[in-house]
This record gives C-alpha cells, structure tokens and sequence, in this order.
C-alpha cells in the first residue's frame, strides 16, 4: 500500500487576508490549517517526508505542499499515478454543521474539496476516490502512537484547536484509538497559550517557543493567584475549564480583543507592543504561564494515567513541543515508557494521517522513528552549489570527505571556540535541528549565548540554546532519565551544579536544559563527531542550535546553506565532506 499524507488547509491563510483586510504580522496565524508538510509511506514504511515551508522559504506557510509532494515522489521513484490513498490530517467535513453560521468559511477554506481542488490545479488526476479525510487529533495520536513502539498508550494530543476540539485523549491499542474525552476549543491550553503569547507582543501560534523561554527569567509567584482564577483542573472529571468571555472568539481574527481586554483587567497590564522593551512583569506573567500550563497538564495526564491504569505516555499536538511542560510530565510516577512526536505541530499530520489509514492494512507498531526523513544531497551537487558562489570574493574551501581528517578538522575549530554550520545526510522532519541541519559550537565557549544570537541567528538575547551530547556523557553532566524524548530534543534536564560552568552554554536561566541524546545507531556521521570533540574536550557535548537565522525555516539546500554562512558570521562551514571558510 502506497500512502501520501497531507497537512494544511491551501486555501486557509489567503481566505483570511480576503476577508479580514488589516491584520497585522503578529495576528497572521490566527487560522487554522498553516504548517502544511507531505509524508509518503510505502508498506507500512515511512520514506520521505518534509515541511513546505522548507521548499518555499516561508516559514509555517499553509500553501498546498506540492514541493514537499514532489520531493516524496521524487525520493521513492514514483509517479502520482502510484500513489493508492491520500490521506489528510483535518475531516472538516464530518463537521459541515458547525459552520451553518459562515458557509463561506467552510466552503472556502475548511472543506475537503479545497484540498482536492489543489491537487487537480496541480495537474493530478482521479483524486476523489483516492482522498481519505483522517481526524485532526486522531492524525496527531496515530504520528505519535506507532512510531513509539508501545503495544498500548494514552495518547494525549493538545494543539490550539482541531476541527471542533482543542484536547483529545485517547486508549490506543491494537490499531485501535478509543476516545476516552475530549475538550472544546472554548477551553484549549494550546489557545491559552496563544493568546497570552500574543499579550505579551509575540506572534500568535509560533512564538509560543519564546515565551517558554522567557519564563525561566520571571518568578511564577507574582501572578500566581490570577492564573489560577483563569483556568482550573476538575479532579472530579480530569478535564480543565478556561474561564474566557463567552465573547471569546468575537474579531478573535484581529488579535483577539475581548481577550487582551480581559486579560488586562485581570493582570492589571496592557498588551506589550511588539517592539516594547521587556520588563520584569512580563518576565513574571510567562513564568506564571508557563508554570500553570505545565501544573494543568500534569494533573490531566496523571488523572488519566490513574485511570486506565496505563504506563506508556504518547504525546502530540504543538501544546508537546513545549519542552518544559514534557519534563515534567517524563517525570511523573505513573509514567514508565514516553514518547512524543517529534514534529508534533500540524505538519506531524501529514505523517500521522498516512500512519492511521496505513494502520488498517500494516502493523504499525514496531516502528522506531527515525526523524531525518527529508532531502540528502551528493557530493556533486555540493560541488556545483559552491561553484556557483564561487564569484564571492574571499570564500575557499577544500573536500576532505568524511574521513578522520574532517571530523577532527571540525573538532579542534569547535575546541578553539569558533562557530560552525554541520550539514549533512537527510533534512530534519520536525521543527529541531538534531545534528543533519545545524549550528555548532563548545558549550563553554567566551559568551557562546551572545555570540550566536547577536551575530549568527539575529535573534533575541534571552532566547536559550540547547546542546547534543553523547548517550554515554548524559549521567556526567545531566539529572535525566533516557526515555525517547531526549533522542529528539523534546524535553529538558536539570543540569547538575557541578557541571553548569564546564557546559555554560547550554544551561537555560532556571537550570536546565532541553537535551538530545545521540546514540551511533541513531545519526552516525552527528556521533563522529562528538566522538571527536570528546577526544579533545573530555565531553561529547555541543551547543546544537538549528542552521538558519531569525525568521528563516530549517535549510534544506546546499545553496541556501552556503549563501546563509556567507552573509552570517559563522566560522566554517561543514558540508558533505567539504570544508568552507571565508578569507
């Protein structure tokens, strides 16, 4: 069986900028269906799959992934006329009742004929009998359930919201998900989350990553009382209440104003502008946030865990890209065997709608999930990408290939403190760089923290970095326990105290930090290297931030690799056994 998975809605974003002139850049995503990526499965086997935003340079576009598409059919050796079922993460259709109040907004932007229609203007053919519509949270379980491994789970799936829900959990087992409650989007942690990210001057569903970030600075107490008034964990029915307006999503299109009003009132602030300055109150207000986001979810999953009687934890949903949330969900007694997702935002959809059609026809559930899923690229190609920049005064490189001598070539630059860009092998799935498409650096690096954010990612001072590090090194420097979100970078670790000088550069304000273990068997050529550096440094351990700049997506190109290093202040560039630097 030959499945191709979809995310996004095509029509979505353009729908909104029709119909809601004036919205600014922070309210844009304030639309369902963005993050649009496509997956290809073939008996049962993952094979390919990529992020449009990757193809186009638009970071989270919605656009109909026909790049992401060819580039699946492209690695497979397959024609659109291969392809026997196409599966898509959202089944508005199921749901045409909801939206007897705008028909225009269903029909324009949420039906499964917008879909359909794409695929026909992209010159595909025989569609309709192919296009299987799959749930949104039920794509979101199945992306995390069968890559885990587990024989039985409680999938969790949280996001901002699905076609009617914002929280679903299920039981799965035996290729079956059995729904044991969901949540409505009145009460969404993934919304809650959203619009306090926008009331703090933020961009609304994608900076939710800073505020994560920007709360280890705060001190939780201050707000304390006020986020416990906002929203409150039912002991009684293990489900959350968010107490919104009921006027809640009235111009929510707008930056949702009844919101930020409400907000205002409660907290006693005003809405941060996007290039206000910082203060210590909205330092205080993410941490309050952040501390009561993680407290709901810890007391829904330990609620349902107790419930089911169930050890094995899968997670799914953006709400799961929220690394210090999963810590303390790993952490919990209940839980003996975790997984999330790794590409846990709406682009896993495409993978977890192609696993749940594929899940009637394959046993799913012995899979490993292995993340470097996207583009490779030959030495050849390579080479003519660099003679192509090669007019760039002052550029010179050398091909080593992946010897000895580039690995520890790579190793003594890091050891004497430079900055360097390390691509190779297949693109990343997911939105972490774990070792394929990244920026490397020495954790004790002279103001490492600075040093890349200000004149490498332009990006802003208090934002964290994180750092791979060998399995073997992991007891020496951090307080963990191995479960399969530290492969991804997914969840963060308390770092011993002893070891925060020796590894500055990755250790976050409150402590932490959100880790990847690499094993051998799990990326090769990204655990040579460390093997290298720990040779010269006594630890396998980097700082590991993702190779692109401010409002860039991943790489995915030799050619965008080498024109980003050149126009940054990185150090070296590693490529494909091809050593670059500039003069």
């Amino acid at each position: 069986m030959i499945i191709l998975g979809i995310s996004g809605l095509p029509n979505s974003q353009r729908f909104m900028r029709e119909n809601y002139p004036g919205v600014s850049k922070l309210d844009e995503r304030i639309c369902q269906g963005v993050d649009s990526a496509a997956c290809l499965m073939i008996d049962g086997k993952v094979v390919a799959a990529a992020a449009e935003e990757r193809f186009t340079g638009e970071k989270g576009t919605g656009q109909f992934p026909i790049h992401a598409i060819n580039y699946c059919l492209a690695e497979a050796g397959l024609t659109q006329d291969d392809i026997q079922v196409i599966a898509h993460g959202f089944n508005y259709d199921h749901y045409r009742r909801f939206f007897m109040w705008s028909k225009k907004m269903f029909e324009c932007a949420f039906s499964s004929k917008t879909v359909i229609d794409a695929f026909v203007s992209a010159g595909w053919q025989n569609i309709e009998p192919r296009f299987q519509a799959v749930d949104h949270h039920l794509a979101h379980a199945a992306s995390a359930f069968y890559p885990s491994g587990f024989p039985s789970a409680l999938c969790v799936v949280s996001d901002g919201m699905g076609e009617i829900e914002s929280l679903s959990i299920y039981l799965a087992k035996d290729q079956q998900f059995q729904k044991l409650y969901s949540q409505p989007i009145s009460s969404s942690l993934g919304e809650l989350y959203s619009i306090c990210t926008r009331f703090l001057g933020f961009v609304f569903n994608s900076d939710e990553y800073k505020v994560m970030g920007l709360a280890a600075y705060g001190n939780p107490e201050r707000y304390r009382h006020i986020f416990n008034e906002l929203a409150q964990f039912d002991a009684d029915s293990g489900s959350i209440r968010v107490n919104w307006s009921p006027q809640l999503f009235d111009n929510a299109e707008y930056g949702f104003p009844v919101a930020m009003a409400q907000l205002s009132d409660m907290f006693g602030l005003t809405p941060r502008n996007e290039d206000d300055t910082l203060l210590d109150v909205h330092q205080d207000f993410a941490a309050g946030l952040q501390e009561k986001f993680a407290l709901l979810l810890k007391q829904l999953v330990t609620y349902w865990l107790q419930k089911t009687g169930e050890t094995s934890l899968c997670l799914a949903g953006g709400s799961f890209l929220n690394c210090k949330a999963n810590q303390v969900l790993c952490q919990l007694d209940e839980v003996k065997n975790a997984f999330v997702q790794p590409a846990s935002g709406d682009d896993g959809t495409s993978l977890g709608a192609a696993l749940f059609v594929a899940g009637k026809y394959h046993n799913n559930s012995d899979h490993y999930f292995n993340p470097y899923l996207g583009p490779r690229f030959s030495t050849d190609e390579v080479r003519n990408a660099l003679f192509r920049h090669g007019c760039n005064a002052g550029m010179k490189w050398r091909y080593l290939g992946l010897n000895d001598d580039y690995f520890a070539s790579a190793a003594n630059d890091i050891a004497e403190d430079k900055i360097i860009a390390w691509f190779h092998n297949r693109m990343e799935f997911g939105p972490r760089a774990l070792g394929n498409r990244s920026i490397l650096a020495l954790p004790a690096g002279e103001g490492i923290k600075d040093r890349i954010n200000s004149t490498v990612k332009f990006r802003e001072a208090f934002r964290p970095f994180a750092p791979a590090i060998l399995d073997e090194d992991c007891d020496i420097i951090f307080e963990t326990r191995n479960l399969s979100p530290t492969r991804y970078m997914l969840c963060t670790a308390d770092v011993k105290p002893e070891m925060v000088g020796p590894v500055s550069g990755i250790v976050h304000a409150d402590g932490t930090a959100r880790i990847q273990l690499v094993e051998r068997t799990f990326n090769e050529t990204f655990w040579r290297l460390l093997k290298a550096v720990q040779e010269i440094t006594g630890y396998g351990c980097l700082v590991n931030t993702s190779f692109n700049v401010k409002g860039q997506p991943l790489i995915m190109s030799p050619d965008v690799a080498i024109d980003t290093f050149l126009k940054t202040s990185l150090d070296k560039l590693y490529i494909e056994g091809f050593v670059v630097w500039k003069e």
